[in-house]
């Protein structure tokens, strides 16, 4: 779906998704509620690495949710820290999305490999052979 688009439009909806996911996770979360906030993140990230964007529009969608998760959800007023918590909510990120996005792309591949042949107007439907790309 989202693999034959130039990267930019990708790039924005990751960025896109990003912004209204914590705005969203901000409104109806309390800020003691860190762990539900980058829940929220986290679930946003692997819905949007799943709809079959690149692999490296994925990881730029992880890294800039992880922006925004710490700047944001965690931290007050866009700040930004690089303590253990931080960088273990990074690595979850990442793994999400780019897990996500391999198991759609190994989806992706073995629907294709799937298709069957519709025959031709006079070919005989008997025929028909399951077609491997």
């Amino acid at each position: 779906m989202f693999g034959t688009e130039p990267v930019g439009f990708s790039l924005t909806g990751g960025f896109v998704t990003v912004v209204a996911t914590a705005a969203t996770a901000s409104l109806f979360l309390a800020p003691a509620e860190v762990t539900g906030r980058v829940l929220i993140m986290a679930i946003a990230v692997c819905a949007y690495a799943a709809c079959g964007v690149r692999a490296g529009v994925a990881l730029a969608t992880a890294v800039m949710a992880w922006f925004f998760c710490t700047g944001f959800l965690v931290n007050g007023a866009g700040e930004l820290s690089f303590g253990r918590p931080d960088l273990l909510r990074l690595g979850l990120l990442v793994v999400v999305a780019l897990g996500a996005n391999a198991c759609a792309a190994a989806y992706r591949a073995v629907a294709a490999r799937r298709r069957l042949r519709v025959p031709l107007a006079g070919e005989d439907p008997s025929r028909l052979v399951l077609v491997r790309n």
